[in-house]
């Protein structure tokens, strides 16, 4: 199912579609944070954050041609298991990578990745990380890269953007 996934958030576009191509069979081909697709025919479904669907431009899915994709819209405080739910029209098994108590809800992190991450946000050095978890610099390396390749980011101001928006500072 070609599906398309609009969000104001781009951490929850980044869940979203970790979550729909890892959970469905959903082949997402838009992700925005700002339009929708050019071309409706092509989608056939839309993920879309309620607020986003109300502006000015979105309301042109609502009149859509002959090809109208199906519209899931979320809410605020929508929980990956019912995400799954409404995009396969059926009950699913929640999301291996469920939230740990107090983060958002979709962290595709395992949790030694969310603590490194933590440390890396707050300030400390590889080094540093290293030896106050136990382990060697060359393991923060990699866990770091884990993060950045999972979220997309480059540097370390957006690691700390990435843990700000999970809440891990």
């Amino acid at each position: 199912m070609r599906t398309a996934i609009c969000h104001r958030h781009p951490l929850v576009l980044l869940g979203l579609k970790h979550l729909l191509t890892t959970h469905t069979s959903c082949d997402v081909v838009h992700v925005s944070d700002h339009e929708l697709p050019g071309n409706l025919e092509n989608i056939d479904i839309l993920v879309v954050e309620e607020e986003f669907l109300e502006r000015g431009p979105a309301r042109a899915v609502r009149t859509a041609g002959r090809h109208r994709p199906e519209i899931v819209p979320l809410s605020a405080d929508a929980q990956p298991e019912e995400v799954l739910r409404r995009v396969s029209g059926r009950r699913t098994a929640p999301a291996p990578h469920a939230p740990a108590a107090g983060h958002d809800w979709v962290t595709p992190l395992s949790p030694r990745e969310q603590e490194v991450l933590q440390f890396i946000a707050s300030g400390m050095t590889h080094d540093q990380v290293a030896r106050r978890v136990g382990i060697s610099r060359h393991t923060v390396d990699t866990y770091v890269k884990r993060v950045r390749t999972k979220f997309g980011v480059g540097n370390k101001a957006e690691l700390t953007r990435v843990a700000l928006g999970l809440k891990l500072v």
